[in-house]
């Protein structure tokens, strides 16, 4: 009875052990075995991961777990779109068609106001259009008849000025030679005018004398 006992614990002590014809392939150990004494009181070092390293593994969890977020709200979504497709789907839709009706007549009557008001404020622009280029016209026209009176008052002041006529030159010559004009003058320190080149200013009594008026 020993004997078989003994053979039944070294065949539970060897189970993790398969025998082959060139070596043996060891599988995992049966787990109800305790912990090797060889590793009884071992402790493993903790492995340094550096900061940057450490960062970079964060910023791809983050991502990853928001991306998934993303996919289960979108499937979530999808699967509400699909659990609408009865009445409650089509009474949304009938909803939504009656809303954009109404949102469609509310522009047309927007449209409809903004374009009377357009229109109103082109007429009240081209009236003023209006009166401004016929205000320009007037003046124009007013500017016009002044110089055309201008011009006539002058034509008429050339008119009257007296000229030589070619019947008349020898006329005129013998009449300017009897009555020569001299344009040279002179003034004295008190601002009394003596008019011509041989003009005596002993020979002009004071009271005759011309004198410069002071401003």
């Amino acid at each position: 009875m020993f004997a078989r006992s003994s053979s039944r614990i070294f065949n539970v002590i060897n189970i993790s052990c398969i025998q082959s014809r060139s070596a043996r392939a060891w599988v995992r150990k049966p787990l109800g075995s305790p912990m090797a004494k060889s590793k009884m009181f071992r402790i493993a070092p903790k492995k340094f991961i550096p900061a940057d390293e450490k960062a970079e593994v964060k910023r791809l969890y983050d991502n990853y777990f928001h991306q998934m977020k993303s996919l289960r709200h979108y499937f979530f979504e999808q699967s509400l779109e699909q659990a609408e497709s009865g009445e409650v789907a089509q009474m949304k839709h009938r909803l939504e068609e009656e809303e954009h009706i109404r949102l469609m007549e509310e522009n047309r009557l927007e449209n409809e106001k903004t374009a009377k008001l357009r229109e109103e404020k082109l007429k009240i622009q081209a009236e003023k259009t209006r009166e401004n280029i016929l205000a320009s016209l007037i003046n124009k026209e007013e500017e016009t008849r002044l110089y055309e009176i201008q011009i006539e008052a002058f034509l008429e002041k050339q008119k009257a000025t007296p000229f030589i006529q070619a019947e008349n030159i020898e006329k005129a010559i013998e009449e300017a030679l009897a009555n020569p004009v001299d344009f040279n003058f002179a003034i004295d320190l008190d601002g009394y005018v003596y008019r011509g080149r041989e003009t005596a200013i002993e020979k002009i009594p004071e009271e005759e004398r011309e004198r410069l008026r002071s401003n």
